[in-house]
C-alpha cells in the first residue's frame, strides 16, 4: 500500500507522487508542479521543467476557465516521463480551434495545441455525470554533466 502524508491545503504527496483536489489558481499548481521537479533525482533539464510547467498551467488554466474548477490534481513520475492528470467538472472536451476561428476582441483558445505539441502522449477519460480528467505525459530529458569530453 502507497503511504500517503497529508499536507497543508488538502495536498498529499507519496513516492513519486503529488495530489490536490484544492486548487484554486494556476499559480498554486506551479508552486506544487515546482516542489515536485524539485524532489527528483537526477533533476529533470530547465528544458523538461519548463514544459512540465507550461502544461500544468495550461490544463489547471483550462479546468478552471472552462471546467468549473479543478476537481483532481495530480503530479507523477514513470518511465521517463512526468504525467500531469487534471480533472474538472465539465463533460465538454477540448477542441482544437484555428486562427479562423477567432473574432476580434476573443482571447484564449491557443493553450490545448501547446499541450498536444508538448506532450509525448495526451488522453482524455470522460467520466459519466462528472467530467472528464486529461491527461498529458511530458518526456523527462535528465541533467548531463557538465564536463568536458577529455
Amino acid at each position: 500500500m502507497e503511504q500517503v502524508a497529508d499536507l497543508r491545503d488538502g495536498e498529499s504527496v507519496a513516492t513519486g507522487t503529488v495530489r490536490t483536489r484544492y486548487l484554486r489558481s494556476s499559480f498554486q499548481a506551479r508552486r506544487l508542479t515546482r516542489n515536485f521537479l524539485a524532489t527528483l533525482s537526477p533533476p529533470p533539464s530547465c528544458e523538461a521543467a519548463e514544459t512540465v510547467l507550461l502544461v500544468v498551467s495550461e490544463l489547471v488554466t483550462n479546468a478552471l476557465r472552462h471546467g468549473d474548477g479543478v476537481r483532481d490534481f495530480r503530479l507523477s513520475i514513470g518511465h521517463g516521463t512526468v504525467t500531469v492528470e487534471v480533472a474538472d467538472s465539465s463533460s465538454v472536451l477540448p477542441r482544437d480551434r484555428s486562427p479562423q476561428d477567432f473574432t476580434e476582441g476573443e482571447d484564449g483558445g491557443f493553450g490545448w495545441p501547446i499541450v498536444c505539441h508538448l506532450a509525448r502522449d495526451v488522453t482524455i477519460r470522460a467520466h459519466p455525470e462528472t467530467g472528464k480528467t486529461v491527461c498529458a505525459d511530458i518526456p523527462l530529458q535528465r541533467c548531463v554533466s557538465a564536463a568536458a569530453p577529455d
